[in-house]
This record gives C-alpha cells, structure tokens and sequence, in this order.
C-alpha cells in the first residue's frame, strides 16, 4: 500500500505545472521590504548632497548606485523606475545630450540584460502580436538602407529598434511576475506625472507656452511638446481610475483622487484638443454597451462618478481659476482652428496615398523631397502608409487587430475596461499627431498585452474564493494570494 501511494503521489508530481521562475530574484520574507527602506534612505541622502551641499555629481553618484543594484535583482523595480521618470519626457536633462529618461531607459536595458543571467527565466510569449512588432521593425530597418539620407535613416530605425527592446522588457517583466506587479507600476507614473507638474511649480519653471505664435499649448518649457504632455497626463488620469477600482490602500486612494481631480486641469492646460477628444471618447464608449453595464453595474457606477470627477475638475477651472488663458481658450473653442486643423490633416492623408505607390514610402527624411511640404502625415496609419510603404501600414494594422484580439480575450472586469480604455485613447490620439515614435505609447500597449494574464489571475482567484465559500472557508483578499489559482 505504501508503494502505490508513493507511485500515487509521483504521478502527480509529474502532471503538476512547475510555476513559472519570475525575473525578480526571490528574496526571504520581509528582505525586500528592508531593502527598498535601505534605498530610500540612500536616495534622500543623495538628494540632501544635491541641494543643500551643492554637489550634483557626488548626490547623483550615491542615487544611482543603489538603484541600480536594485534593478539588476528586482525587474519589476527597473520597470517601475522607468514609469517614474517616464512623465518628464526628453527634456530633462543635459541640452540634447542627457535626458532623465533615456538614462534611465539604458539602465533599464542593461540591468535586464545582467539580470537574465541571474534569474533565467522561461520566456513564453503567449501575445504573436510582439512578432508583428519585430517584422514592422525589420521593415523599416530594410527600407532605411535604399533611403537617400542613409545615416539619418538609419539613426530613425534605430530608435525604433529601441522602442522594441523595451517592449520586450515591459511585458516580459509583467508575465514573468506576480500579476500585482502592474499595480505597483502604474502607480509609479501616476506619482511620476503628479510630480512632474509639482515640481515645475515649486521650482518656478512652471508651464509655460511654445513661443513659436501659431502654437497656443501649455509645456513645462521646452521639455516636452504640448500635445504629447496631454496624452502623457491623460494616461495618468486613466491609471488613477483603474488603481482607485483595483487597489484598495487608503493611502494611495488619496493619491488617485488627487489625481482625478487635478490632472484634468493640465489637461485642459494644455491646449491639446486630440488628447481631449480621444479621453472624452475613451471614457463615454463603456457606457454605450448595455451588456457591459449589466453585468457590471458596479463598474459602470463607478466610471460615471469618474466622469463627474473630472467633470467637477474641470468647471473649477473654468469658472472658479479664472478660466483658461485666452490662446488655450481660442485653440479649444475656435471652429475656425478646428476646421483649418481638419483641412491640414486631409491634405497630408491625400499626399501619404499617393506616395504609396511607392513599394517602400518616402523615407523619414525624403518626404520632404518628395512632397515639397515639411509637414508629415498626422495619422499614425497614413503617416507608416506614406513614409514606409504599404507593408508597413499593414503590419501595423495586422498589430492593432491582434491588439483588439487580446482586449477581446480578457475576461469582463477592471482589467479588461482598463486595456480598452488605453487602447482606445491611444488609437483616437493616433488620428489627430503621429506617437509612434515616443516610449510612453509602446509600454502601454505592453500593458495591454499582460492585461489578458492579470485579468485571468483575478477572475480565477475571485472563482477560487466562491468555492471557499460554499464550502464554509471565508478568506480575505490578501490571505487568497498564497492560494494557487
């Protein structure tokens, strides 16, 4: 008898599915909780060198060491570092040289690289829409070697190239870990976007406006374009709804409210009409499906007190802030601006077809030559359409159906309303400029990707703790998380 129960129990063991070795190293409990303490310290240190010793290098050295210790062991540290300093943009930094994010963009690839010799983890790419992405990114590659301008082309599919490593690093540290590792990351950018605006306020650059005249939007300088910085914020404002639904942390409740509450006055701020579209757009589509909303009205309660919020945000501004400025009021309110924007963007659409008959486009930097015009398309398909052929435009098409796909699988609930709400504003804010090239617009389409695992782990922990129940078991949230789903 004993032998059967031991072949019994190997047998099992054999069937059982190991789980899958996350990126982060595995640390003993409470370690670390010790060592993020440990590095706060150190970071408050390093900036006390900054800005009461007058040592910027010295202050810059004791941060940066520690982090990036941190992030060769912890992954999912790196990536919430990334998000933190996401928001700033390229404008941070040394002149053209430096930027925050880019460093930290390196240091981000480099210490997933030492990483990976560490953790080896098993990679499963369950999404083939990243396979699209690295054919598109071999097609512009192979289109910038007949391009006239070889070294500035070249330069182009570079970046692109970088813009698919971080891709990769994105979703692989979301699927390799715990699926609460997506909490702490949108938290990072939330935290990111409100202390970037905090800061250019306590410091005294404060938003200002792009001197060139024909231009009336809000930016921290020079730092960042208008129109970008409003999708930045807008996407900071979608991530404060999701943790308000998903987190439960007093604390950090209070952050998001903030949030809800003050992002929308940036966003307005900023002139940035494609960005206040596609949110309006993006935050009213749930609504529109009597399915959705009766299945979960819980949800559909909370996005129209979500609407309110802003809503509310919005009218103080307005009405008790002293209104917007007059060239911000005129860009948002002007039918005139709108219908010479309109004509503007049709008349790029139409030149982007006819340099379509083109197997290989214009090239980035022979549009001009080949259009006469300095302006490119607007529109992230017709821009990929008239700049690197008709290959390109389909297999970024291919992507976004694939992306859709994905939004499809993840099962009714936050995670699944969040993906398409990021989705959506990203495709909407794709119609009116061109964000194919900026780091923000590709590590959320990676968070899309890992939504359909997040939203499987919740709906099957959420069955795990009915069956609890009816057997009598009642378990708190936290306590469920060490049950195997």
């Amino acid at each position: 008898m004993w032998t059967e129960y031991t072949e019994q129990i190997s047998e099992d063991a054999f069937y059982y599915e190991q789980p899958e070795r996350t990126t982060d190293v595995e640390l003993p409990p409470g370690m670390g909780f010790l060592l993020l303490m440990i590095w706060v310290t150190i970071c408050l240190v390093g900036f006390a060198i900054i800005f009461f010793a007058k040592n910027t290098f010295v202050g810059i050295a004791v941060i940066a060491l520690p982090t990036f210790f941190g992030m060769v062991i912890k992954p999912t540290f790196a990536l919430c570092i990334l998000m933190l300093v996401l928001p700033t943009g390229a404008g941070v930094g040394y002149a053209e040289i430096f930027s925050l994010d880019r460093g930290v963009g390196i240091a981000v690839a480099a210490t997933f690289a030492l990483n990976l010799l560490i953790s080896r983890p098993r990679l499963r790419i369950r999404n083939k829409a990243l396979w699209v992405i690295v054919v598109y990114t071999i097609w512009i590659f192979l289109t910038s070697l007949g391009a006239p301008h070889l070294g500035l082309e070249l330069r182009r599919a570079y970046t692109q190239f970088q813009l698919l490593v971080l891709v990769f690093i994105a979703y692989w540290t979301l699927e390799t870990n715990h699926p609460k590792t997506l909490i702490w990351v949108l938290r990072s950018y939330v935290v990111g976007t409100l202390g970037m605006i905090g800061f250019t306020y306590i410091t005294g650059a404060e938003m200002t406006y792009v001197e060139d005249p024909t231009r009336y939007g809000m930016t921290f300088g020079r730092a960042i374009n208008p129109n970008e910085l409003g999708d930045i914020t807008a996407m900071a404002l979608l991530a404060a709804f999701y943790l308000f639904a998903r987190d439960k942390q007093g604390l950090w409740r209070l952050i998001y409210i903030v949030a809800m509450l003050s992002l929308p006055i940036v966003i307005l701020k900023t002139g940035a009409r494609g960005a206040l579209v596609a949110l309006a757009f993006t935050m009213l589509l749930p609504l529109l499906s009597m399915r959705q909303v009766y299945r979960r009205p819980a949800l559909a309660a909370l996005l129209v007190v979500f609407i309110v919020l802003v809503s509310v945000s919005a009218a103080f501004l307005v009405v008790k802030g002293g209104g917007l400025e007059r060239e911000v009021s005129e860009r948002l309110t002007s039918v005139q601006y709108a219908q010479k924007s309109i004509n503007l963007r049709v008349f790029l659409i139409k030149k982007a077809l006819k340099a379509a008959t083109r197997p290989t486009g214009t090239s980035f930097y022979g549009w001009e030559e080949y259009s006469g015009i300095t302006t490119q398309p607007h529109t992230d398909f017709f821009f990929l359409l008239g700049i690197y052929g008709i290959p390109c435009a389909a297999l970024f098409a291919l992507f976004v159906i694939m992306i859709m796909l994905t939004v499809k699988r993840i099962p009714l609930g936050i995670e699944k309303l969040y993906a398409r709400a990021v989705l959506t504003f990203l495709l909407v804010a794709g119609l009116s400029h061109v964000r194919l090239y900026t780091k923000f617009y590709w590590v959320f389409l990676a968070v899309i990707m890992a939504s359909e695992r997040i939203g499987q782990f919740y709906l099957s922990q959420k069955e795990f703790s009915y069956e609890l129940e009816e057997e009598g078991y009642l378990y708190s949230e936290n306590e469920l998380q060490g049950f195997p789903t």
